[in-house]
């Protein structure tokens, strides 16, 4: 206890101070990268491949996206809560959560290949339950690595300041490990060919950059944050699935996450999905999506580097994840009505859209420092801390946003009147796909970018004052755990 007790109390006098070092700021990062650098081949060019390369008719791709996102749905909450009933059993005699980033690995980088190889050695109906099986075993991969590091933040940093500083190497872990999946992928299918080897290839490049950078992770992360770990042990209520009712009930600020995280995943992913086939079927090549991806992930990276002082200028990461969701929505607006109007050339259309999903995807880059505080305030207004539940419920609604998205874009494109045969024929489509095409490109995640500007603008309530409360009643949680330890035993 004694030991405890030094520790707590440097803890408390590290509160204005930031202790991290080089190598668990890259190593927090480096999560992402990988995670990221996977996700790119499986949420922007997974339909392309199951219905151009395999042949899955759209129809039968919005069932499996169905059934994949409900099991995804009850995966991520399901293993946030394995996570902390696991580490309330060790009774705090190990890690909470980096364990579960090296079991991850494996799924993660088997699942991937295999579902971008093995397919194409089965038909029928054998195709299906081989495509429906590999991405599951994917999925729960990268749920397991997913939850755990967005956990891991809250018993790794010690302070607002820390949390700030991780939740920025997380974002730039994220643009870097898409920044080059998205550049070098399109280059892989431009050169091999939009058929089963290039997408065999495709999935080996991503998978082993993917598992190298979450090992990484691993191997850079560390949790440190005793405090935190103690008051999740000393925990005399077990944490419950029915939890997320309270939370939801009395936390604004973590209801204001999660309808934030439903809109802005449906915005992005309605993005990501069709614009293989605005480059691909709109402008005639692929290959442009190397350029364009240049522009949407690098921008991220100018963005992040400056936030702190926008943050200072501006008053809150809040009111700076507000700004560039106006800024997006904004951007996508003026460039559909200038297609309306005119001819929108190529790289005007590259570039004006890449700087619009940058914007957009801040929101996204920012947002897990407040996810963190909204675990804080939980903590504060319910006396429960349970990292792993709630990080799992909020990355279950960015499930739902996407499955929404996934399975409603399939059928529009349909819809729309887009041919699979055209495509596989190097034919042009027609004028009302592209039309329809250019129309959830860009209308679609304007209106998902103001929806979320709502969410924080009215429903958000974390302040200043509640920040100081906050860290006021934590410490004087340490205070009394200090008195307890120094009572004499009777």
């Amino acid at each position: 206890m004694a030991e405890e007790k030094v520790v707590k109390q440097q803890n408390a006098a590290n509160e204005m101070k930031s202790s991290l070092t080089l190598k668990h700021k890259l190593g927090y990062g480096a999560g992402d990268a990988g995670g990221v650098a996977t996700l790119v081949l499986i949420g922007t060019f997974m339909n392309r491949y199951l219905t151009n390369v395999l042949g899955i008719p759209f129809a039968t791709l919005s069932i499996l996206l169905l059934v994949w996102n409900i099991w995804d749905m009850v995966n991520d909450p399901m293993m946030g809560t394995i996570m902390d009933k696991s580490f309330s059993k060790a009774h705090g005699q190990k890690d909470k959560f980096r364990p579960w980033m090296l079991r991850s690995i494996p799924l993660i980088v088997i699942g991937l290949i295999a579902f971008f190889s093995v397919p194409s050695m089965f038909d029928g109906m054998m195709r299906l339950v081989a495509i429906f099986l590999l991405k599951v075993i994917y999925e729960l991969g990268y749920t397991m690595m997913n939850i755990a590091m967005g956990s891991v933040l809250g018993v790794m940093a010690i302070n607002d300041r820390e949390r700030t500083t991780l939740s920025s190497a997380r974002g730039m872990g994220s643009t870097v490990g898409g920044l080059i999946s998205s550049m070098i992928i399109p280059v892989i299918l431009s050169r091999l060919g939009e058929n089963t080897t290039g997408y065999m290839v495709s999935g080996i490049f991503a998978a082993v950059l993917g598992g190298a950078l979450i090992f990484f992770h691993y191997w850079g992360t560390e949790e440190r944050n005793v405090a935190a770990k103690l008051a999740a042990e000393e925990q005399t209520e077990p944490t419950k699935v029915t939890d997320i009712f309270v939370t939801l009930a009395k936390n604004k600020a973590f209801l204001s996450l999660c309808l934030h995280s439903i809109v802005i995943v449906f915005g992005s992913t309605l993005f990501n999905t069709t614009l293989p086939y605005i480059y691909g079927d709109v402008f005639g090549d692929i290959g442009l999506m190397g350029t364009a991806a240049l522009i949407g992930q690098g921008l991220p990276v100018i963005l992040l580097l400056i936030a702190p002082y926008l943050v200072k200028f501006i008053g809150s990461t809040v009111k700076v994840i507000r700004t560039y969701l106006l800024l997006s929505a904004a951007i996508f607006i003026g460039l559909y009505v200038w297609k309306l109007v005119g001819d929108l050339p190529p790289f005007l259309y590259m570039v004006s859209a890449s700087v619009g999903i940058a914007f957009m995807l801040m929101s996204v880059q920012l947002q897990w420092g407040l996810v963190s505080e909204s675990i804080d305030y939980n903590e504060y207004i319910t006396g429960k801390r349970s990292e792993g539940s709630i990080y799992g419920n909020f990355s279950l609604t960015r499930r739902l946003g996407q499955m929404l998205a996934q399975s409603l874009v399939v059928l529009m494109i349909g819809w729309i009147g887009y041919s699979q045969q055209a495509a596989q024929a190097g034919q042009a489509q027609s004028a009302q796909a592209v039309e329809g095409l250019v129309l959830m490109n860009l209308v679609g995640p304007a209106v998902c970018a103001l929806l979320s500007w709502v969410s924080f603008k009215f429903i958000w309530n974390i302040t200043d004052e509640t920040r100081e409360a906050m860290t006021s009643a934590r410490l004087a949680r340490l205070e009394e755990f200090d008195k307890k330890n120094d009572e004499p035993e009777v």
